[in-house]
């Protein structure tokens, strides 16, 4: 008869998730992890895989609860600008109250490929798609109602706002200054006008 599960998976995954947030992918070991879990090999393997498995699960859990969501959730009832508007001031209040400098677990991540194996990559590769879709369906509404100039088509900015998003994570890690922030996240609104 197997035995019954003696852990909570969100206490599980939040550790792990701050292992990989403080060490990145190379350098979270599996004894880290343990050690952070307090699960042993055995049980981490049987209940998540291996590292790269655990890894996949952070993330996936990581991205649902993301800023991004600001932009999905709230498509009905708030103006595009509002809605762009609103993600980049929580990529920047995030930034502000993160006392640690840890930065996005995403960008972090994308920065730091090396040692990934081609699925992680590929899983990279394909959120940065999907938020850049996010964008655009946000700027094509934007774009119909009047609120977004349509002088760049919606694909061109979107691929434009995911560069600031990724480059406001990476100088949110550097420096989070709120003044700092809020110029970059004013000036990018701008090319909505």
């Amino acid at each position: 008869m197997a035995r019954p599960q003696e852990y909570d998976t969100d206490t599980v995954l939040d550790n792990a998730t701050e292992v990989f947030w403080k060490k990145g992918f190379d350098d979270a070991s599996i004894q880290d992890l343990v050690d952070a879990t307090g699960l042993n090999r055995g049980s981490l393997y049987n209940a998540f895989g291996d590292k790269a498995q655990l890894f996949a699960t952070v993330m996936e859990r990581y991205r649902a609860a993301a800023p991004t969501q600001i932009l999905i959730q709230n498509a009905e009832g708030l103006s595009p600008r509002q809605q762009l508007g609103d993600f980049f001031y929580a990529l920047v209040d995030r930034a502000v109250n993160d006392r640690d400098h840890k930065g996005c677990l995403f960008t972090n991540t994308a920065a730091g490929l090396y040692g990934c194996n081609d699925a992680m990559t590929a899983w990279i590769l394909d959120s940065f798609v999907a938020l850049e879709n996010v964008f655009v369906d946000v700027i094509e509404r934007g774009q119909q109602n009047g609120e977004i100039t349509t002088a760049q088509s919606s694909r061109q900015m979107a691929r434009f706002f995911v560069g600031v998003a990724q480059g406001l994570n990476v100088m949110a890690r550097a420096n989070p200054d709120p003044d700092m922030l809020s110029d970059i996240v004013t000036q990018s609104l701008r090319t909505l006008d």
